[in-house]
């Protein structure tokens, strides 16, 4: 009777219910045994039991991104940054009430933070068809980052694509404006959306247009005039 409704639960919520606890992958990640943690969760992620489960993707996701800091790792984890956003991307579809996201935010957070970085000196570096690929994985986060949308933005309008460039900016400003608080951003989605803002406006600068940077830089200053960094940002711009 029990395995009949736990069936029909599933049936009826679309998502698969499983009595896992993983304690495996807990003591691999305690053990920082990061190659074993990947292939063990993965195995996981294959099974039709817990494949819609979003545990072991963040537990694979947590491995590839450990991994990617062994200088001496096995090929086969060259691209192991890389392939753990592309894991977390693959949880966000299954983490749909973003329970696994809140648990393990932190870790989130960190791995956005490395992107973050990785993008924003590509940029300083003007090198913006590499942090144009950077940026698209940021995507893997949440489709409608508004962060992603300018430097999206930002990328292809320094690549010549000014014309998507327009309709990522205006995404992003339709995105941002409709932001009642911060409360619901990760720390680094601040940071981000500041950075992403003033490049986005240093091109309207660029292109002789200064009343569309001063405009862009506007859609910032009410959630961060007290931020030292944000006012850096602002005087360049506008003042």
């Amino acid at each position: 009777m029990k395995k009949l409704l736990l069936l029909t639960l599933s049936l009826l919520t679309g998502f698969s219910i499983t009595a896992q606890d993983y304690d495996d992958l807990l003591i691999l990640r305690a053990d920082q045994n990061w190659e074993k943690l990947i292939i063990s969760a993965e195995k996981y992620t294959l099974k039709d039991a817990t494949k819609n489960d979003p545990i072991p993707y963040y537990y694979m996701a947590y491995g590839l991104y450990k991994i990617s800091f062994v200088g001496d790792r096995p090929d086969e984890f060259k691209n192991a940054f890389k392939n753990s956003i592309g894991v977390i991307g693959k949880m966000d579809r299954k983490d749909s009430d973003k329970v696994v996201f809140n648990k393990y935010q932190d870790f989130f957070e960190e791995v956005k933070g490395t992107l973050f970085e990785m993008i924003r000196n590509d940029i300083e570096a003007d090198d913006y068809r590499r942090s144009f690929g950077w940026v698209m994985n940021m995507y893997k986060f949440g489709r409608d980052d508004i962060g992603a949308k300018f430097l999206d933005g930002t990328c292809r309008y320094r690549n010549g694509d000014k014309a998507t460039a327009r309709t990522k900016w205006k995404e992003g400003k339709e995105l941002i404006g409709a932001l009642e608080s911060l409360d619901g951003l990760l720390e680094i989605d601040r940071e981000i959306i500041k950075f992403a803002l003033y490049e986005s406006a240093k091109c309207q600068v660029d292109a002789r247009q200064p009343a569309e940077a001063k405009s862009i830089m506007n859609l910032g200053a009410q959630w961060f005039e007290e931020d030292e960094d944000w006012q850096r940002y602002y005087d360049e711009i506008v003042n």
